[in-house]
């Protein structure tokens, strides 16, 4: 005899129920006065019924017998036998069981008794061990079952049969038709049913599931035992692509939990809550970036070091050689060295950032390249963005300045274009007026075109009534016949030092030199501040660090920085000083004990009063900044208070 399955028990009692429904339907569809009175073949079967319930098998047998017998044409003929195939299988005499069930298919074929009484001998059959008999009945059964409850059961026994025979991958495929078919109800037994068969494939047998199943939520179960075959077989980093690759194809899945916590686990074998990994190029074309930003994490190491409690820290350095198959090795190998979190790198970011995502280790970049916080969830970045600097800029123009009318004069290359871009978009999103775009070519040394076609002094005017439009311009009240057009309150101007020389004394030459400048991180150049003298009054300029700030913290970091190396630091001293910084205070507030409590962590940090400013994480992890403002003063730029 083989063993109850649960799958079966639930199955059996579900089909007495069904029985009694089907028969009370069929009373019901006769109309009859108030005082009720059954017809006789109904009146049989009910006393069967009797007989059943009190376990009179053998009374009930006949009665069903006679209700067959003597009325072979009735609704409830169909019922009878059913009863009495369910009475054979009770008293273990499972041909007659067979033969009584099948004569229901055969002499009834219109009667919705049909697929009760074809699953009940697919049960019958499993009950006695017959598990090939299983699987031949349900292959015969079309599946047009109905209903499909029905069809879920048939799909449900033989993937009991499979597996009792030995036959897992089959198991599955039929355990996974019946979830499909499966009411809400009844679908959780299934599926547990099938998740332990899952967990039971070969890697090999996994692999030629998924070569044949296509439903999105079927492949998730077989991809999660994949990933726990391949790390049975010591294959961890495959393990680990294979998790990386589910949870960026299912942002919802009954085990996704699960492969979040199977990738923590896989990523756990080596970790320590002191340890800070620096990922920098100490070698080839980023190096001197990498030389920077390492004086920076040092001093905020040595800073923290100086902490009661915090003597046990440690800071490993890897160098990314500038190149990305060593940025990558130098990521695995801060893994190994058990880093909580990796700073950096600066230079060969896409590399680095991919093996962090899949060694499942928080990476908190140094990079203004775009997009890079969307390799994955363990990765930040903390550096100033055009989008942040552009930001900056417009917000102080509109709600301090209280400026709305602008024109944009920018070269026309990518870092132009960009800044263009932005700066109209955001304009836009604070409802002001873009009033004139002027684009000029790498190379040029005359800008006077651009700026009088900003003007209108390019063109030839015509007359025209005051308030007309002429080339897309709205014409101020006063303004008859040729003559300059100045309907912008600031010009925004996203270049460097070398063509800002020779473009903004010629918009004091043409009589812009009362207007707004705006421009970007670029314009903050010592060279830059020689060269235009006594151009730079209105001029105002976001960066991401200023080393002359009133900010009692970044006095402190500039002196600390210059005692300990002899020089002013920059952006990048700066910048990565504040990251080390942030990333020390989480791993020292509360021990993590994984290293997704640190992405959780640093994704919740508010407001981290750095260097460079206030800093918080979005949830993409990139940083969201208050730069710094700066405001030309005569031959330098004097930061703004707003």
């Amino acid at each position: 005899m083989a063993t109850e399955n649960p799958l079966v028990k639930r199955g059996g009692r579900a089909l007495l129920f069904v029985v009694l429904l089907v028969c009370l339907a069929g009373c019901g569809q006769k109309v009859y006065g108030p005082e009720r009175v059954l017809p006789e073949d109904e009146q049989l079967f009910v006393r069967a019924e009797e007989a059943f319930g009190a376990r009179r098998y053998d009374r009930a047998m006949e009665l069903y017998q006679d209700v067959v017998t003597r009325y072979p044409s009735s609704h409830v003929a169909a019922a009878a036998l059913l009863k009495q195939g369910m009475i054979y299988g009770l008293t273990e005499a499972y041909g007659k069981a067979d033969a009584v069930l099948a004569r229901v298919a055969e002499e009834y074929p219109e009667s919705p008794l049909v697929p009760v009484a074809l699953v009940e001998s697919m049960t019958l059959s499993y009950r006695r061990g017959d598990f090939p008999g299983v699987i031949r009945k349900g292959v015969a059964i079309p599946d047009t079952l109905s209903p499909s409850d029905y069809r879920m059961r048939k799909y449900a026994i033989m993937g009991d049969a499979y597996l009792a025979l030995g036959d897992t991958v089959d198991a599955v495929g039929a355990y996974f038709t019946a979830c499909e078919l499966a009411h809400p109800a009844e679908r959780r037994g299934v599926v547990a049913r099938l998740r332990e068969t899952v967990s039971n494939l070969t890697l090999p047998e996994t692999r030629e599931m998924l070569s044949r199943v296509h439903g999105k939520e079927k492949r998730g179960y077989l991809l999660l035992r994949r990933m726990r075959a391949l790390a049975e077989e010591g294959q961890g980093d495959e393990a680990l692509k294979g998790a990386v690759e589910f949870l960026s194809l299912y942002d919802e899945h009954p085990v996704r939990d699960e492969v979040v916590a199977f990738r923590e686990a896989l990523s756990q074998t080596h970790f320590n809550p002191r340890v800070l990994g620096c990922l920098l190029p100490f070698t080839g074309r980023y190096a001197e970036y990498g030389r920077q930003a390492r004086q920076g994490i040092e001093l905020a190491f040595q800073s923290m070091a100086a902490e009661p409690g915090h003597q046990d820290f440690q800071l490993i350095f890897r160098d990314t050689g500038s190149d990305d198959q060593r940025a990558r090795q130098a990521v695995r190998e801060l893994v190994e060295a058990g880093a909580a979190a990796i700073i950096g790198p600066v230079g060969n970011v896409e590399s680095a950032a991919a093996e962090a995502q899949l060694r499942g280790v928080p990476l908190v970049t140094m990079t203004g390249k775009d997009g890079i916080t969307a390799s994955g969830d363990f990765i930040f970045r903390n550096f100033m963005t055009p989008r942040m600097q552009v930001r900056s800029v417009v917000s102080y123009a509109f709600e301090v300045l209280g400026l709305n009318d602008f024109v944009i004069l920018y070269p026309d290359e990518p870092y132009g274009r960009d800044f263009m871009n932005l700066f109209w978009d955001e304009v836009g999103r604070y409802g002001g007026e873009i009033r004139g775009v002027e684009a000029y070519a790498a190379g040029t040394v005359d800008f006077s075109r651009a700026i009088k076609k900003l003007t209108g002094l390019w063109y030839a005017r015509p007359q025209v009534p005051t308030g007309m439009q002429a080339w897309g311009r709205v014409l101020p009240d006063d303004a008859k016949g040729s003559g300059q057009v100045v309907d912008f309150e600031a010009i925004f101007i996203p270049d460097g030092r070398k063509n800002l020389e020779m473009i903004l004394p010629q918009l004091a030459f043409h009589d812009l030199g009362g207007v707004y400048t705006l421009g970007t991180n670029l314009w903050h150049n010592r060279a830059l501040r020689k060269g235009v003298s006594g151009h730079l009054g209105n001029s105002i300029i976001p960066d991401g660090f200023f080393a002359r700030s009133r900010e009692p913290k970044v006095k402190r970091f500039v002196a600390d920085f210059r005692k300990a190396y002899g020089r002013t630091p920059d952006y990048i001293e700066a910048v990565a000083f504040d990251s080390a910084s942030l990333v020390l205070s989480v791993l020292s507030e509360t021990p993590p004990e994984t290293r997704g409590q640190v992405r959780d962590a640093l994704l919740v940090v508010n407001a981290y009063p750095g260097v460079t400013g206030t800093t918080s994480f979005d949830e993409t992890g990139d940083a969201d900044k208050a730069l710094t403002l700066l405001k030309g003063s005569r031959r330098r730029f004097v930061e703004v208070g707003r």
